[in-house]
């Protein structure tokens, strides 16, 4: 629930700052004041409207219907939801950025408007939930078969989009063996081993200077004739030779390893190393290295594989689809029997409220549709041969209220319901069964609603007036005189003051039973 709503700088308002409670809300106050001003800025802060307040903020008591990923700790209570108009509009939760998109993604599980008429809410999908709902109410085997039911829908759209993909590939399948074979064998033909290209390079430098090796090892190998006389001098001085004897002999088998690595470099053919090196290079140019050549090669032979065997997979794969596609339809036809069932029930309770708020009854026309995820039923309402596009604004938003409280009785639920003038253009009558049915449905959620019926005022459990002096717009919460006084005002267009205040001092001790 919203615990507290806070803004400034907005249009005609200098401040707004409430603390909002449980239950029913009404917000009450003369034409032009600026109530739909004030339900606007409320709902911008939840991505349903354009921000217009220099700075808007509400505080909401937090919710497990909210999937509010790393804008939220476990240890924390309360969400703050921000907007700061500037030179643009900046949305924070819980002083974390967040765009408007993902704000109202976030928040639509938990905040509803009501107002503006939206087939969605109508919509065949929703109307299932309910008829779901009761058979979940009326039948308890029901919520397995439906899970059974979409765990197998989501099983039989991956193997029919891999069994797609598969068919794509059959009709190509001979070129892709061509391809396969083709990048095989061109690696194959210089078959590159891995660290290749590293040893003939350290073989074409050593060739660059063969010559000058060569030469350099001829003149140092003059120090081997003066070798004797070295260890005779250090016999004379009686010095031991030992080191002198073991560098040379180091050196000695140095320039025996180099003599022996030149006598193989006149047997390697100069011709053959710089065009394998050449070839080599233009292989790593299109791989990156002979290492992600020979992994390409690999994978090469997988695909290979893969596309040989491709007649017997599909096959297999075509088998499982039908099996899964049968199994699917049987149940969807197990579904749409406990739904047919549940239809006559739902019917029951909605025409209930509706009878109250002195609308006709409707009936629910179940349809077959293509099969998805919620089965092969499509629902659409019917009102004594009317459709719901005929309806009045007024007429619609009384079904949708009708739809919440059957929703509400069969399956709880919670949230926050921001309403724009559902009594408005109705009866005494419909205006006193809508503040009733507000109030009922008000044990699950928190309603804000704008009202110039004083019935709904009355019904409310916390009173909001916005009022409008000298072109200053003002919010307050009204205390109990305060809303008698108010109440008074919204009827004393048809009766005297002092009658239209014992009026609403009737209204308000029979509401609040």
């Amino acid at each position: 629930m919203i615990e507290r709503f806070y803004a400034k700088k907005l249009v005609g308002f200098a401040t707004i700052d409430v603390a909002l409670e449980p239950g029913l809300v009404a917000i009450t106050g003369p034409s032009g004041a600026g109530k739909s001003v004030f339900m606007g800025s409320l709902l911008a802060l939840f991505g349903l409207g354009d921000a217009q307040a220099e700075l808007s903020e509400a505080v909401l008591r937090k919710s497990d219907l909210l999937d509010l990923e790393s804008y939220a700790t476990d240890e924390e209570d309360e969400i703050t939801v921000r907007a700061v108009k500037k030179e643009k509009v900046r949305y924070f939760l819980n002083d974390l950025t967040v765009s408007k998109k993902r704000l109202k993604e976030m928040m639509s599980p938990l905040v509803r408007h009501i107002s503006q008429r939206s087939n969605h809410e109508l919509s065949s999908e929703l109307l299932l939930e309910l008829l779901d709902a009761m058979a979940f109410v009326e039948e308890a085997a029901h919520a397995q078969r439906l899970e059974i039911f979409q765990s197998l829908y989501d099983d039989y759209r991956r193997k029919s989009a891999k069994l797609e993909e598969l068919k794509a590939d059959e009709k190509r399948v001979k070129e892709l063996i061509e391809f396969a074979e083709f990048e095989i064998k061109k690696i194959d033909e210089l078959a590159p081993k891995p660290g290749e290209d590293e040893e003939l390079m350290a073989i074409k430098r050593r060739l660059s200077k063969r010559e000058k090796i060569g030469d350099a090892i001829a003149k140092a190998s003059r120090i081997f004739e003066l070798e004797d006389d070295v260890i005779e001098a250090l016999n004379l001085i009686e010095s031991d030779a030992v080191l002198f004897n073991e560098a040379m002999n180091l050196l000695r088998s140095e320039f025996e390893r180099a003599e022996e690595m030149l006598g193989e470099l006149d047997d390697v053919d100069v011709g053959s190393v710089l065009d394998r090196i050449e070839a080599l290079a233009e292989l790593k140019r299109r791989y990156g290295s002979l290492e992600e050549a020979l992994a390409y090669r690999e994978n090469k032979i997988q695909e290979l594989e893969y596309y040989k065997n491709i007649d017997h997979e599909l096959d297999t794969l075509a088998v499982e689809v039908e099996k899964l596609l049968l199994a699917l339809y049987k149940e969807a036809e197990n579904i749409s029997f406990s739904r047919q069932n549940a239809a006559g029930k739902v019917e029951h309770f909605i025409n209930g409220y509706l009878s109250q708020l002195r609308m006709p009854p409707v009936s629910f026309k179940l349809s077959k549709k293509p099969l998805d995820r919620s089965g092969v039923d499509a629902v659409d309402i019917d009102m004594e041969g009317s459709s719901i596009e005929t309806l009045s604004g007024g007429e619609f938003n009384r079904i949708r209220l009708a739809l919440l409280l059957c929703k509400s009785e069969l399956a709880g639920g919670e949230g926050v319901l921001l309403i724009d003038e559902i009594d408005a253009n109705v009866s005494g009558d419909e205006s006193i069964a809508i503040a009733r049915l507000l109030k009922s449905l008000s044990k699950n959620y928190q309603i804000v609603a704008i009202s110039h019926q004083p019935h709904l005022s009355a019904a409310a459990r916390q009173h909001l007036l916005v009022t409008k002096e000298g072109g200053q717009s003002t919010a307050k919460v009204l205390s109990k005189k305060e809303r008698v006084e108010e109440i008074s005002r919204m009827i004393a267009g048809e009766k005297g003051m002092k009658e239209a205040r014992q009026l609403a001092e009737s209204l308000l001790k029979e509401f609040a039973k």
